[in-house]
């Protein structure tokens, strides 16, 4: 859908973006080719890792590719947020956790500054946590070289959804 929007996008440049809401979840998941679980059995917690991992490598590789159109790219997270979201999926951490998680406009301040700033405070590709840049990948979590990936999963992904470049 994105790069359906691109042509808006670069109408609207200079000065367009693109921000995409990942998570820390990212950091368990390294990039993977097996979008489908056809390795493996299911698991929608993995699952919800690895989406994150691939919203953040296809941030990276929109921002190297678009780079000349004058549009932004950023990923952020938002830190844990009491939200139904979280009490649906996650009821335990939910519960063990109310009153301790950030509110909802705690947890949306980053993609709004993100939003509203000017771009020379960014760097395109970027992932942002608390109003400033952050890692991508933890020490000894064995997603560094995952985003290698990124060009055979977007080729992939093209073929599923009938999408050409």
């Amino acid at each position: 859908m994105t790069e359906l929007l691109m042509p808006l996008l670069e109408k609207a440049s200079p000065g367009a973006r693109v921000i995409t809401v990942s998570s820390a979840g990212l950091y368990t998941s390294p990039l993977t080719k097996d979008l489908q679980f056809s390795e493996s059995n299911f698991d929608g917690s993995m699952q919800y890792a690895r989406n994150k991992r691939l919203q953040v490598a296809l941030t990276e590789k929109w921002a190297e590719n678009y780079s000349n159109k004058g549009i932004g790219f950023y990923s952020m997270h938002p830190g844990w947020a009491e939200t139904p979201g979280v009490a649906k999926s996650l009821p335990g951490f939910s519960e063990k956790l109310h009153g301790k998680l950030r509110t909802k406009e705690e947890g949306a301040d980053t993609v709004i500054w993100l939003a509203l700033q000017p771009e020379e405070k960014f760097v395109s590709g970027s992932f942002y946590f608390d109003r400033a840049e952050a890692p991508k990948h933890l020490l000894f979590s064995g997603t560094a070289g995952s985003h290698s990936n990124i060009d055979s999963i977007i080729k992939d992904i093209r073929s599923l959804c009938s999408f050409s470049s």
